[in-house]
């Protein structure tokens, strides 16, 4: 489903094929069941991302395509027949359809025979109706809901139930296929050589007779597609004849008064030459990204190596990715050369839509935060089981023992099977695929001999896994996520196939290597940094563990000043502060046009840096998030575990470790840094991580 510019015109297959689609479409109505009808499918296209507003009364053009739209209808369930010269009255029988019925009505009072264009004109007459009527059946069905901040005629869409409409599914067709978002459907149509539905068809030739189109695609798209519309437009007759209809009652309608805005060009950050922005990403992403959002504001592109990124930042590109991403956003796209390298077909922060969901909810109890809750004694063991294997007094890798520490933790709780010997193999595996086939910064042949070494130990931890849950294996009765897994998978092997296995059942330790491990290795550091800070966390863990007991779900909920302190971490130091997805749909932020098939970042996190969010923004201050202040709550400002419909499945499993891990470490542990006044030095890439520089010393134990 990639956005293929290069192939625009319909294979030979699918011109063979278009004798067929009126044939479709007469099996396809004989049962029709919930459909929207094109007059409801013309408003959805006519909501402007930014506002969501329509016009009190249609401007002629769309009273032509809202006419047409209504003969679309009734052509496709049979009441009418038309060529280039008649329209012609087949059944008279109403449909009690409020849209419908009183265009069929007209149409049999009159005894002469008239043309499809005659009706065009002669429909638009009542528009306005229309238009009311379609959009208070999109409000009816809980499509569009009524906005109390706007005018008495205001709506604004509701994403959370957007499901553009359904038709009965062709042949071939799956459900999920035949419940597009509008513009998605036609965006596909468009950007690749897909055998069109019937009904997108004539969407596209009623959008492109009355000049939509021209609203939806930016110059470039439309010359791009041009001959693409041109082909779709001549597949169907009856299409045709009503699109041809549209357009010459619409060529006596005078253009729009006002002028068009022109586009104005994505500024591009300066770079070196050859390597663009790629040296200072990979030091330094989130400041790179907050210097360019400074200088060039909320849309800029960056050039790294050979690939250009369209990067979004600050509260109002966040906003437009958080209400209306799954609009105009994709993820399959940007994680095909992952998973082709692992061989598989799905990770879950692949998906979107309807199977995204599916799988998220197959996870979310393994990765809820009281899954790490039911067995937080068992993180509290681990934790004190390496604090005691570190060596006295003698400097440690900070990140590689908290790595360690982490993933045994995740391990033992998500899988029951702690990585033992495999986290090297585990941080390499990740490592490269991130880097060479995700953010595509290094060539994998760099890398090829290395990662295929630890490729195999990272698939015998897997076969090991899958001994321990086979029936008869040890794990095989207990509630963890891998079980949720496989019981997916025995449920629905189509969905979720055995290729697709090894990545769900290793999620839990690669997401712990990075996301959870750096988190915690950062706050070690604010914290051993800050001895008066650390002395008020070791405060709050005394009386977590007082007595030696395990500490309850509410005990760790009144863990204040550990709380605020992670919370502060994950600003200053989030793990991944850019999200990467291809744009599925041209669409606006800040007067800047973003063409669908772009590879847009989204950078989540520069409001972390920005003063007007955030006071101060590089002074590390807990304060910060006191009642009175609550910088965090400000809309679409504060995102370290990600945004929208892919906000990090594990978040609140996250929080509720980092929170109990360096608690137990500060009340079991005496650490200082390696050397006492070490500044910590960052690594951008693949995630933010400290270098290997951040070293630790361990003191002593408290017992």
């Amino acid at each position: 489903l990639g956005l293929r510019r290069a192939r625009l015109g319909l294979s030979h297959r699918s011109q063979r094929r278009s004798f067929t689609l009126s044939a479709q479409v007469s099996q396809a109505t004989k049962n029709p069941g919930p459909v929207l009808r094109f007059a409801e499918e013309l408003m959805l296209l006519l909501f402007r991302e930014e506002s969501a507003e329509l016009p009190a009364a249609p401007e002629a053009k769309l009273a032509y395509a809202l006419a047409g739209a209504l003969l679309m209808d009734l052509a496709l369930l049979g009441r009418i027949d038309t060529d280039v010269r008649h329209l012609a009255l087949v059944d008279e029988t109403p449909l009690d359809d409020d849209l419908l019925d009183p265009a069929l009505t007209a149409i049999a009072a009159n005894t002469e025979q008239r043309s499809a264009e005659f009706w065009v004109r002669r429909l638009a007459e009542d528009a306005e109706r229309i238009q009311a009527r379609a959009l208070a059946r999109l409000r009816e069905a809980g499509i569009l809901e009524a906005d109390p901040d706007a005018s008495p005629d205001g709506l604004r869409l509701t994403f959370r139930v957007f499901h553009a409409r359904r038709y009965p599914a062709t042949d071939g067709q799956t459900p999920s296929e035949a419940e597009q978002e509008v513009r998605l459907r036609i965006m596909r149509v468009l950007f690749s050589d897909d055998i069109p539905h019937p009904r997108d068809i004539v969407l596209i030739s009623l959008a492109a007779a009355c000049g939509l189109l021209d609203r939806l695609l930016t110059r470039e798209e439309r010359e791009g597609c041009a001959e693409r519309i041109d082909v779709v437009r001549r597949l169907d007759l009856i299409g045709q004849a009503v699109a041809n209809a549209v357009r010459a009652a619409s060529e006596a309608v005078p253009a729009a008064t006002a002028p068009r805005r022109m586009e104005k060009a994505i500024p591009e950050v300066a770079g070196l030459p050859v390597l663009g922005s790629a040296a200072a990403a990979a030091k330094d992403l989130i400041g790179l990204s907050h210097r360019s959002y400074q200088r060039y504001g909320p849309v800029f592109k960056l050039r790294l190596l050979n690939q250009r990124i369209t990067v979004i930042a600050g509260a109002e590109a966040n906003r437009q990715a958080h209400r209306k991403g799954r609009l105009f956003l994709r993820s399959q796209e940007v994680w095909t050369d992952f998973l082709q390298e692992v061989g598989a077909s799905k990770v879950v922060t692949s998906l979107d839509g309807a199977e995204h969901r599916r799988l998220r909810k197959a996870l979310a109890r393994g990765y809820s935060r009281k899954s790490f809750e039911s067995r937080m004694d068992v993180a509290i063991d681990i934790c004190r089981r390496h604090i005691d294997a570190w060596p006295n007094n003698r400097p440690v890798a900070g990140k590689v023992a908290i790595q360690r520490l982490v993933v045994d933790q995740i391990g033992t709780i998500l899988a029951n099977v702690p990585p033992g010997k495999h986290l090297d193999d585990l941080v390499v595996f990740l490592d490269t695929l991130l880097l060479t086939r995700l953010a595509k910064m290094r060539p994998m042949i760099l890398y090829r001999r290395k990662f295929e070494r630890a490729r195999k130990q990272v698939e015998a931890l897997y076969a090991r896994i899958l001994r321990e849950h086979s029936p008869g294996g040890a794990h095989a009765d207990r509630g963890d996520l891998v079980n949720d897994v496989l019981a997916l998978h025995r449920a629905d092997p189509e969905f979720l196939p055995e290729s697709d296995l090894l990545m769900a059942c290793m999620g839990p330790y690669l997401a712990g290597v990075d996301t959870i491990a750096l988190t915690c290795s950062f706050m070690l550091y604010e914290l051993l940094k800050n001895p008066a800070l650390a002395d008020r966390v070791r405060a709050e863990a005394g009386e977590l563990f007082a007595g030696g007991r395990t500490p309850t779900a509410a005990d760790l909920g009144r863990l204040d000043v550990t709380h605020r302190v992670a919370l502060e971490v994950l600003r200053l130091y989030p793990v991944i502060p850019m999200v990467y997805r291809i744009s599925s749909n041209s669409f606006e932020v800040a007067g800047f046009r973003i063409p669908a098939g772009e590879k847009v970042a989204v950078a989540t996190c520069v409001t972390h840096l920005l003063p007007e969010h955030f006071p101060e923004p590089r002074k590390f201050d807990i304060d910060r998030y006191l009642p009175e202040r609550a910088e965090h709550r400000q809309s679409d400002a504060y995102l370290p575990f990600g945004i929208g419909a892919h906000r990090c499945l594990g978040a609140g499993f996250a929080e509720a470790q980092i929170m109990l891990t360096l608690a137990a470490l500060m009340h079991y542990g005496d650490f200082a840094l390696d050397p006492p006044g070490y500044q910590m030095q960052t690594a951008a890439l693949p995630t933010l991580r400290p270098k290997r520089s951040f070293r630790i010393r361990k003191l002593g134990v408290r017992r």
